[in-house]
């Protein structure tokens, strides 16, 4: 995506110590084919009224955001006392899951397909 197209918005946001949390959750990276962006914003954090979900990240701390991976990006924020963000104000869609989780199992055994065994069915025809 070419963020000169749009305009950014910087953001100062600062934190009293490495233990508290800046209060966004943060989506998307090279890793996940999809630019980062901010998910969701917490109530009476550093970010509240300052980064809104849809926000998309053009650079954290100066570094270009649109080549990094998500593990890069949180490494930089969670580092950070003080941390400057250049925004896309609401360019961005979050995601939202349109289905709940899946727990999956160990599974079913192996299939054995029958047309392996050549059986017929009581007719004589075989099974493919």
């Amino acid at each position: 995506m070419d963020y000169t197209l749009f305009p950014t918005i910087p953001v100062y946001l600062e934190r009293p110590s490495l233990d508290q949390s800046w209060g966004f959750r943060l989506q998307g990276g090279t890793d996940y084919r999809m630019p980062l962006s901010i998910k969701k914003v917490v109530s009476n954090s550093p970010s509240h009224n300052k980064v809104y979900p849809g926000d998309g990240i053009a650079s954290i701390d100066g570094q270009d955001a649109q080549s990094m991976t998500h593990e890069d990006a949180e490494n930089i924020i969670r580092s950070s006392l003080r941390l400057q963000l250049v925004l896309l104000r609401g360019q961005l869609n979050t995601i939202r899951p349109s289905k709940p989780s899946v727990k999956f199992g160990p599974g079913p055994a192996t299939h054995v397909n029958s047309a392996l065994n050549n059986s017929t069915t009581p007719n004589n025809y075989r099974r493919f």
